[in-house]
């Protein structure tokens, strides 16, 4: 059994992240979903949302999405999003990122609670 999982998250302008995980968080059409390893194989509809993961060294990474879908096997997962914005907390940037944020939300109908969420984990 492993205990990693190879995660991809693709944009139509090309690979933002690959690399290994412990865990992922998606923002299902129903409802917010996790993985961990050894995770029986699914394919699914993401909605406007927050992916957040935990890195091969512990970190953890949160990107904002628009909408996609993500298939999932036993230790590799392939999301495949429409746009992706990373939530950066660190001063400047901070404002930087909730503007993409915003950009890439803007036709999305639940994006205030989004932006609410991500305003929540910078603060």
């Amino acid at each position: 059994m492993s205990n990693k999982l190879l995660l991809e998250i693709i944009t139509p302008n090309g690979l933002i992240f690959s690399g290994h995980v412990n865990d992922v968080r998606f923002p299902g059409e129903e409802g917010e979903f996790g993985v961990l390893p050894e995770h029986t194989s699914v394919f699914t509809l993401l909605k406007g949302g927050i992916i957040q993961f935990t890195k091969d060294n512990g970190s953890s990474e949160a990107l904002v999405i628009n909408a996609g879908n993500v298939t999932i096997d036993k230790n590799s997962i392939i999301a495949l999003v429409d746009g992706a914005v990373a939530i950066e907390g660190k001063g400047g940037d901070v404002a930087k990122s909730l503007n993409s944020i915003r950009e890439l939300l803007k036709d999305v109908s639940d994006s205030n609670i989004i932006i609410a969420s991500v305003e929540a984990r910078l603060s």
